[in-house]
């Protein structure tokens, strides 16, 4: 290996070691509410998704659906002006299981898609 070289080499080498996680990641989520698997008391008033990458508004899809497959969203699903949460705000849930659906276009342009369920518990 010549002398000129090595330095653009451990410039290559530098470079690629030292670039961000993000850049190279998806977005995945870190947190929700309601939290996955989880048995809320009373109906959540909206469901919220942050995630460990920034997302794309336009490309992003958040959808709440009560056992039967029906929306139970009430209006259009925000990216938050940080552009890792994400949040739907819901119509009033009755006691049952809930599906979150999500799918986020991270700023990097790879997709990535999910679901989880929560259950609203019934009243006594």
């Amino acid at each position: 290996m010549s002398k000129e070289l090595l330095p653009h080499l451990l410039l290559l080498v530098a470079t690629v070691l030292l670039l961000p996680r993000a850049a190279l990641a998806h977005a995945f989520p870190e947190a929700e509410e309601p939290k996955v698997g989880s048995t809320v008391t009373s109906p959540p008033q909206q469901v919220s998704m942050r995630f460990d990458a920034p997302i794309e508004a336009l490309f992003s899809k958040l959808d709440v659906l009560d056992s039967s497959g029906q929306s139970e969203d009430e209006g259009t699903p925000q990216v938050n002006a940080d552009t890792r949460t994400f949040t739907v705000h819901l119509k009033l849930l009755k006691p049952g299981d809930y599906t979150v659906k999500w799918s986020v276009v991270a700023k990097d342009g790879h997709r990535t898609e999910g679901s989880y369920t929560f259950t609203v518990a019934g009243g006594s």
